[in-house]
């Protein structure tokens, strides 16, 4: 079985977080609930609120997710 990586964005600097989530493959587990992720560049404070795997794949564009 192959993991697929999804990587966090910026989505107003475009800009790596430095954080990747591995897919489990249960489309309705939560995806780090509670964690705040900070953006190095632009300085946004982002949470994951009801964001689950399903989302994340539907949203994702080449392994990459903006947030």
């Amino acid at each position: 079985m192959l993991l697929q990586e999804i990587v966090f964005y910026c989505k107003n600097c475009k800009k790596s977080l430095h954080m990747s989530y591995f897919l489990t493959g249960e489309d309705d587990a939560p995806v780090l609930p509670s964690v705040a992720i900070k953006c190095t560049c632009c300085k946004r404070v982002l949470q994951l609120k009801k964001y689950t795997e399903k989302k994340l794949l539907e949203h994702a564009v080449h392994d990459r997710f903006y947030i």
